[in-house]
């Protein structure tokens, strides 16, 4: 199981990390210095990027849970079951909450403005 495992957190970092790691490297070569260009804050605050490595923390701990414990090929699923979906589920839960932090800090700006005209 830990194989398979690990063989699922090298099919993530290609797929889906590898390309918005890469994508960032470009961005900040291509960035002047100074402000960080919304395109660029765009790419590393990927709320996809966040979660897959979340999912891949969780599923190492769980990696390490079964090196440890040894348990039987039906609990070593349900282990590995769990630390995706718990992975998953703080992901999920974190970028939302990022992205609400993100919207209240916009609207806020926006109140304090001063009117114009």
């Amino acid at each position: 199981m830990t194989l398979v495992s690990l063989l699922l957190m090298i099919a993530l970092v290609a797929g889906l990390i590898g390309p918005r790691m890469r994508a960032i490297g470009l961005a900040t070569r291509e960035a002047s210095e100074g402000l960080l260009p919304s395109q660029l804050s765009a790419h590393i605050h990927d709320p996809v990027l966040f979660t897959v490595l979340l999912i891949q923390a969780v599923l190492l701990l769980g990696i390490v849970f079964l090196m440890t414990t040894k348990p039987e090929l039906a609990s070593s699923i349900i282990v590995m079951v769990v630390a995706l979906v718990l992975g998953v589920a703080l992901g999920v839960l974190v970028s939302r909450a990022t992205r609400t932090r993100g919207l209240e800090g916009t609207a806020h700006t926006n109140r304090t403005r001063e009117p114009v005209g």
